[in-house]
């Protein structure tokens, strides 16, 4: 699909200029603060549970306070459970776009310890942040819903039960996006990896307009090779997917 160019919007701009780096490393040191976050932990809802009051706390009394819900989901593979924050879309509210990320975290040693700061407490990170600006915003047309997944490390859990109910349920989901390990610089500031296997070929180059648009930075093409995080089990639903 080719599209053309995307206009540049003032509002979206101004809304990335309120984002914030200290935001973004209070939340990270947040979740990492747990000893760890796994999946198959003796108390692998203690973190979910407390975000979800940080959450509610934060939608109350914001602007998008109206129409917008933080839930847990359950799960049949995995006593852990995902949080979905839902805010309902004001004239299009049938169309969802899904943000995604892990909440879980693994020591692949077998240790007990997994503080999970790169993976994933940055991308989880990101998308709290991002729900704070969007929380600042005028209702937005299509409903947007906010992930953060269950059991991602020991098999994208979560995620695969949920896109598949999706599908099952026939929800028009018209974009998803996943955020995994995204705040290590490992090719430098400024670079963004735009990974080229399952994801949508359009929705990169979406990517690649709102780049031009509001960021202007470094995109480079990386593969995991396989089905390394959760847009995958929304690929395998049929869903338009990305993950930078």
């Amino acid at each position: 699909m080719r599209f053309a160019p995307l206009p540049k919007r003032p509002e979206i701009a101004k809304a990335i200029a309120m984002t914030g780096p200290k935001n973004l490393q209070n939340w990270v040191n947040w979740l990492s603060n747990f000893p760890n976050r796994y999946n198959k932990d003796k108390n692998p809802n203690n973190h979910v549970l407390q975000l979800k009051t940080q959450l509610e706390k934060m939608i109350m009394g914001s602007r998008r306070s109206s129409g917008a819900t933080v839930e847990l989901i359950d799960h049949a593979n995995t006593a852990q459970k995902s949080l979905r924050v839902r805010l309902v879309g004001s004239s299009r509210p049938n169309e969802v776009l899904v943000f995604g990320g892990h909440l879980d975290s693994i020591n692949m040693q077998g240790r007990d310890r997994a503080p999970g700061a790169d993976d994933n407490a940055s991308g989880s990170a990101n998308l709290i942040e991002a729900l704070r600006v969007l929380l600042a915003q005028p209702r937005t047309a299509r409903t947007l819903e906010l992930m953060l997944y269950a059991g991602e490390e020991s098999g994208l859990l979560g995620s695969a039960e949920i896109a598949k109910d999706y599908k099952n349920r026939k929800v028009n989901v018209i974009g998803v996006l996943q955020l995994d390990m995204t705040l290590f610089p490992g090719n430098g500031e400024f670079v963004l990896g735009s990974m080229t296997d399952y994801v949508s070929a359009w929705m990169r180059e979406v990517l690649v307009e709102l780049n031009k648009n509001y960021l202007n930075i470094k995109l480079v093409d990386d593969s995991c090779g396989y089905a390394c995080s959760d847009h995958a089990s929304w690929y395998r639903q049929g869903y338009p997917t990305l993950m930078p």
